[in-house]
């Protein structure tokens, strides 16, 4: 029997199923169900009862993975490099907004932290990479933290927290006369997105009530606009390097300064998943200004 099928037993304990086990190893799950059988005819003794797609361990199964667990840990650390060893695949969203600003520097560091790693990242919105990753479709996703977010099965790690503000066309100058902010048209942000609602409520009350001149799917896309003439604009920036890319002028939104959330969302039940593990390590350890708040 090798060490690696008692990793599979506990780590079915730890996802509750064949299936969830089979992905977090990176091995089928008909290997899963042999490496079972393995260890079951090993102590002669069955880890688990099965019940159509549910599994429940047997007092034994728990018994085996709290006296095994510790020591299967020490072993992995002795053959040193622990984290350069973790292999499989992590399916990572992740937001528009983000991508350009997070991705490059936490794709690089998980590259070195684990170079067999194989990476994939999904793009959409924020929730529905939220319900991918409840359903365990996603390993972890970069989204835009709500205010209502679940988390009794969800874990949620804060990446930036990014203030609203007001960007408008050079020379407007609104921050000291805002009647002229209020007869500016203004440009709305995709308003199926977290930022698109909340830029939707300010902006109304901003710029007199009056509907939007135009609404885009892109932030660069508002802030070019913005930049050409064309309107005005509540938006967030997350990436410095806007503020120089456009002519335009910023002031803040208002004293309370709202803020977005933006956080990294993952299940509880994968606490334990090896490539997720690392991510986590990385972002904990991750002192630049990339993921705090501007």
């Amino acid at each position: 029997m090798r060490l690696e099928f008692l990793i599979t037993v506990m780590t079915i304990l730890d996802k509750g199923s064949f299936a969830l086990a089979a992905k977090a190893v990176n091995i089928t799950p008909s290997a899963v169900s042999m490496q079972v059988k393995t260890v079951e005819q090993y102590f002669e003794k069955s880890l688990f009862n099965r019940t159509g797609q549910s599994v429940t361990p047997t007092p034994f199964a728990r018994d085996l993975c709290q006296r095994v667990g510790p020591l299967l840990a020490e072993l992995d650390q002795l053959r040193g490099g622990h984290q350069a060893s973790v292999t499989g695949r992590l399916k990572l969203g992740a937001i528009s907004i983000m991508q350009p600003v997070i991705l490059p520097p936490l794709f690089n560091r998980l590259k070195q932290a684990a170079p067999q790693l194989e990476i994939s990242c999904i793009p959409g919105r924020s929730h529905e990479l939220i319900d991918a990753v409840k359903v365990g479709d996603l390993d972890a996703a970069i989204v835009a933290e709500p205010a209502t977010a679940s988390r009794r099965q969800l874990e949620w790690q804060l990446l930036q927290e990014t203030p609203l503000c007001v960007i408008t066309p050079r020379g407007i100058s609104p921050a000291s006369n805002k009647k002229v902010l209020a007869a500016q048209p203004w440009i709305a942000y995709d308003r199926t997105t977290s930022l698109g609602k909340l830029s939707r409520h300010f902006s109304m009350s901003l710029f007199g009530g009056k509907p939007p001149i135009l609404e885009l799917q892109s932030l660069e896309g508002v802030i070019s606009m913005v930049s050409s003439g064309y309107g005005s604009a509540v938006v967030i920036l997350p990436d410095p390097r806007l503020t120089k890319q456009y002519d335009i002028e910023i002031m803040p939104l208002d004293d309370d300064e709202p803020s977005l959330r933006f956080s990294l969302v993952s299940r509880k039940i994968e606490s334990r998943d090896k490539p997720l593990s690392i991510l986590k390590k990385i972002i904990e350890k991750w002192q630049e200004p990339a993921i705090t708040r501007h």
